[in-house]
């Protein structure tokens, strides 16, 4: 397993909804930060009626070969709420050391 950042992302809706919305995974802090500051640098002034945002800070988390293999090559992968799920349930995603 290899480390990385673990963030969470939620869909902020006009009328007060507030959905999950899958999560982003980075190399490092640096690459998050630089990550999030591209996706709101895009946004223009007015509010949607539905958008992205984070939730929380990045948290340390661990990933297969694979996905890092994956994340090396493109810096950030973002994932759906299922495909986050989904990855967290097989155990390709674990937010702690497989000891």
């Amino acid at each position: 397993m290899n480390k990385c950042v673990f963030q969470l992302w939620e869909e902020s809706q006009r009328d007060g909804t507030i959905l999950s919305d899958g999560c982003s995974i980075h190399l490092s802090e640096t690459d998050r930060d630089s990550y999030i500051k591209d996706v709101y640098s895009q946004r223009d002034s007015e509010i949607p009626d539905s958008y992205d945002r984070v939730v929380g800070l990045g948290v340390e988390t661990f990933v297969s070969d694979i996905l890092f293999e994956k994340l090396q090559k493109e810096k950030a992968i973002r994932l759906n709420e299922i495909e986050k799920n989904n990855l967290i349930s097989m155990e390709e995603i674990l937010f702690k050391p497989n000891t």
